[in-house]
């Protein structure tokens, strides 16, 4: 069940499918935003912990979020991955708080009523023939049909006990990485946020989190020049810059070992659909 990352440089995806199994991959992160809906069958995987899903239930992945399947039986299920930055929309927003939540340690799976399961499927339906035009309204309409989705979340979210680490130290640290990870930051700077020694908040973080609090900030980061290298034509080291790193060859270091590949390559494959080419490429 992995997500649809590969867009070639549109900011929204959406699709459906179905699967009498689903096969355990290695632990991922996404460059977007991810979220599904399981309209049938059952799903189990590790998120932040062991999570079972069944059918009628929104799982939802923020970017930079590791995760992986565990296993599936009878899979039918619709997957939207979108680009936040690209759409102008941001986890503080109300729309995006469910998947602010998730990064903090609240439950990532939304139960959505039964009476209202259709409407959604109408609507990521609605959201899939949109993607399908290429006039000059296809991108506005996409993303309206996404705030509704992202509506329907939202409300099914407001039905449920909300158990979140906000409020926390793990949550606060978290929080103050997600607002801050493309500034140049460290463990200091979050230990100073949150009030406590470096070396407290270390612990916690990777004990409450299974990484550490530099492992964060690097997601963060790597996760934003993903999305960046896939819907921009910015230059590699202004990417890199953005997101926090003046050395652009460190930052080539840091993309490739998230990613497997350089920056380069990553995002002709992105642009060109194809296999990443695993030979080395400079920006240039």
């Amino acid at each position: 069940m992995k997500s649809p990352d590969h867009h070639h440089g549109r900011p929204i995806t959406a699709f459906h499918w179905a699967s009498p199994t689903l096969e355990t991959y290695e632990e991922v992160t996404h460059t977007d935003h991810v979220l599904s809906f399981l309209v049938a069958g059952s799903i189990r995987v590790q998120h932040g912990g062991p999570v079972e899903i069944e059918a009628g239930c929104v799982t939802l992945v923020p970017a930079g979020v590791p995760h992986r399947v565990i296993s599936g039986t009878d899979v039918k299920i619709w997957l939207v991955s979108f680009c936040a930055g690209c759409l102008s929309l941001d986890e503080h927003q109300a729309l995006m708080e469910p998947f602010h939540d998730a990064r903090l340690g609240a439950f990532p799976v939304v139960e959505i009523a039964q009476d209202r399961r259709e409407r959604l499927v109408g609507l990521l339906s609605t959201l899939n023939e949109e993607l399908q035009t290429t006039d000059s309204t296809s991108l506005v309409l996409s993303r309206a049909a996404l705030l509704l989705v992202l509506g329907e979340v939202r409300r099914g979210q407001n039905r449920l006990e909300r158990h979140s680490v906000a409020g926390s130290l793990v949550g606060d640290a978290l929080a103050f990485i997600q607002s801050r990870c493309l500034q140049p930051i460290s463990l200091r700077d979050v230990a100073a946020a949150v009030h406590r020694t470096p070396a407290h908040v270390a612990t916690q973080v990777k004990t409450a989190t299974g990484y550490t609090v530099g492992e964060w900030i690097t997601s963060g980061r790597v996760a934003e020049a993903a999305a960046r290298l896939a819907h921009t034509d910015d230059r590699i080291a202004e990417i890199a810059e953005h997101v926090g790193w003046r050395d652009t060859t460190h930052f080539i270091r840091q993309f490739k070992k998230a990613f497997g590949t350089t920056p380069a390559a990553w995002r002709r494959a992105q642009r060109d659909g194809g296999a990443l080419d695993s030979g080395a490429v400079t920006d240039g």
